[in-house]
């Protein structure tokens, strides 16, 4: 008796949302997620519409992680390490690890292809610490500020989602600066897939911090992805999966400070 090998084959994605929400929480972070289907890089140009749910995943859970520190009486700036370090760990510091590359195939490079080249090195040079060092501290000092824990709880989980939703756009907006990377493979999305991820980002933005500061919060966002775009097009001419982390890691960033800033 024969078997039908096709039996046990897993099925092919077919693109819905809760295939695209799965395929972005395998991407973009470190959880134990065991699929039962397949796919290919190609994939996330629809699955990217659910980036900005991951980011309320991640923000939501590193929150939690700010709320338990205060209330077991730890110091705000030590439970605001905890908070940022539980995102690292949460996505295994893939967007950390691009901002690095970032900045040390900009600093480090003078040509373009140099610049690339770099940036594909997984060695750590000066300007990769020095931008974490920048980036990890102002969000750390900022979230320690005098502001409720509550208010820093929806911080957290807005700038996370919003940061997320910019991706897409890099996605969709910027060309590919290789021929060949996980940025390359998975293409331009459709434009429903970064609208879809802004109305999630905007709704959670506003519910959670109300209309003044949401929205703040929201145009600083995008004007440090934008301007992280805009050195990436001069630098290398596109996107990479490096830049998409950059643009996370500095529009997330821009959030939390304009938060804090309006607050105080």
């Amino acid at each position: 008796m024969t078997t039908d090998p096709s039996r046990d084959k897993a099925p092919s994605y077919k693109g819905n949302w809760v295939q695209d929400f799965l395929v972005s929480l395998v991407f973009l972070t470190r959880l134990p997620i065991s699929l039962r289907f397949s796919f290919d890089m190609g994939a996330l140009r629809t699955a990217s519409r659910c980036f900005p749910i991951i980011g309320i995943i991640v923000g939501g859970l590193s929150g939690a992680v700010f709320l338990v520190a205060i209330a077991i009486d730890l110091p705000a700036l030590l439970s605001a390490f905890l908070a940022i370090a539980s995102q690292a760990l949460l996505t295994g510091a893939l967007h950390e690890d691009a901002i690095g590359d970032v900045a040390d195939g900009f600093g480090g490079g003078t040509t373009r292809l140099e610049k690339l080249e770099i940036m594909h090195d997984s060695r750590v040079g000066t300007y990769a610490v020095l931008a974490l060092i920048f980036v990890i501290g102002m969000k750390v000092v900022a979230l320690s500020s005098a502001i409720s824990p509550m208010m820093i709880f929806a911080i957290l989980v807005s700038a996370a989602t919003v940061s997320r939703a910019l991706m897409t756009w890099g996605m969709y907006l910027m060309p590919s600066a290789r021929t060949d990377g996980l940025s390359h493979s998975a293409g331009r999305p459709p434009i429903l897939a970064p609208l879809s991820a802004t109305v999630i980002a905007v709704l959670v933005a506003i519910v959670s911090l109300g209309n003044l500061i949401g929205a703040t919060a929201l145009l600083v966002a995008i004007i440090s992805a934008a301007l992280v775009g805009i050195i990436a097009y001069r630098q290398i001419g596109g996107q990479t999966g490096d830049v998409l982390g950059a643009i996370q890691q500095i529009s997330e960033l821009g959030f939390i400070i304009a938060c804090v800033a309006v607050i105080l």
